[in-house]
């Protein structure tokens, strides 16, 4: 049995599991080997399954939609098949760069909380190529957030997740 080298945890795993541990007063368990989720979060007799998606923010790429700047999370079809019923809620995580006066001086976490059925919904308009990967370019204007990404049969409209969006990880969405 392979076991997960856990004294060189995903950053993301981290930051996501002490958020929780911070905002929420639940207890996060990492699981020691690939089990379809990144994070176990309990409550009493209540447990959810999080999922962990980081990237860096791309600040040089701009849209056909004007905007310009975005994240890179993908998410494997098969991989989100197979894990229905064990993940509760994907968290997208983004750092995003702060600027100082001469240069990225630190950077800032913006956390996208998701239920999986939801995700579910907006991924039936995406297109998941023939390697069957979606990708998600989150783009950030102070609180609204939009994917960027191209959508199948619906012009290229951007998909609005400013709803998901958390000052750190919030109660009110679990």
């Amino acid at each position: 049995m392979p076991v997960r080298n856990i004294w060189s945890l995903e950053p993301g795993e981290c930051i996501v599991a002490e958020e929780i541990m911070e905002k929420l007063k639940c207890e996060v368990y990492f699981p020691v080997r690939d089990v379809g989720l990144d994070l176990l979060v309990v409550k009493g007799d209540k447990h959810v399954g999080i999922q962990v998606k980081e990237s860096r923010y791309y600040i040089g790429r701009k849209w056909k939609s004007g905007h310009v700047g975005h994240s890179w999370h993908q998410i494997k079809r098969a991989k989100f098949l197979k894990n229905i019923g064990k993940v509760d809620f994907y968290v997208f995580l983004t750092y995003l760069p702060l600027v100082g006066e001469h240069k990225i001086s630190r950077f800032e976490n913006k956390f996208l909380l998701v239920p999986r059925a939801e995700l579910e919904k907006r991924m039936a308009v995406k297109d998941p190529g023939k390697k069957g990967v979606y990708s998600f370019c989150f783009h950030f204007e102070g609180s609204n957030v939009w994917d960027e990404r191209v959508t199948v049969g619906f012009d290229d409209k951007l998909v609005d997740y400013s709803g998901f969006l958390t000052l750190g990880i919030s109660s009110s969405k679990h």
